[in-house]
């Protein structure tokens, strides 16, 4: 098969996912560069990528819908990655939806983002993105640090800042659980959807299904 992503494709046909270019962070206490306040923020997201779709679930559950604005790029990818279109136009066989523009920066691509942050970069646009509004750059593309920081950073603009998705009496529990389904499951299916070869495919499904079995036993025994 050929490779969806060359650059994240090793010689024997695995497939090897890019590191997150960005990894500031937001702090709520002053020992970063970028505070935690209300308005300065924006995020980035695809309701088509399971990645992002985490961060809007933690947002909608921390109550940051105020504090944190967010803008949805089209589902669907051409050769120039993520695109901002017109969501009251439709497609149809002869053309895409025509272009429309970001109300945060007027991108008509989420690449450009990127290139904004960092003009050097090479490497494949993903998301979510967060977006500093006062800097004009991407402050972090790792959903896990998105994430963690509106869990922690935002408690004092966030309307729900009881809710801790984050727990400390179980963090060690919580950290191997969340390290073997990314390694098995949420990495797992890309690992095989995106093999060229038959015997990285056929290794990484067994993975992917063992892990299912393990996850369906310990469900079978608890709701968590």
């Amino acid at each position: 098969m050929k490779a969806q992503f060359p650059t994240e494709q090793s010689d024997s046909g695995e497939f090897q996912r890019q590191e997150d270019a960005f990894r500031e962070w937001i702090s709520a206490d002053g020992s970063t560069s970028y505070p935690a306040v209300a308005g300065r923020y924006h995020l980035y997201v695809s309701l088509a990528c399971p990645w992002a779709s985490r961060t809007v679930i933690f947002r909608k559950l921390k109550g940051l819908k105020d504090a944190i604005g967010m803008t949805i790029v089209d589902p669907i990818r051409d050769d120039k990655g993520w695109a901002f279109r017109d969501p009251d136009k439709k497609w149809d066989d002869a053309e895409v939806i025509p272009l429309s523009t970001d109300p945060v920066n007027g991108f008509h691509f989420l690449s450009q983002a990127y290139a904004a942050t960092d003009p050097n970069f090479d490497g494949r646009v993903t998301v979510p993105v967060l977006w500093d509004k006062e800097t004009k750059k991407i402050v972090n593309n790792c959903e896990d640090d998105i994430c963690r920081m509106f869990n922690d950073a935002f408690n004092a603009v966030a309307q729900n800042k009881d809710v801790d998705l984050f727990p400390k009496d179980i963090e060690d529990e919580h950290r191997n659980l969340s390290d073997f389904l990314y390694d098995n499951v949420n990495n797992g299916v890309y690992n095989a959807g995106f093999a060229t070869r038959q015997r990285p495919y056929e290794i990484s499904c067994r993975i992917l299904f063992e892990a299912l079995d393990q996850l369906e036993a310990r469900l079978s025994a608890s709701l968590y």
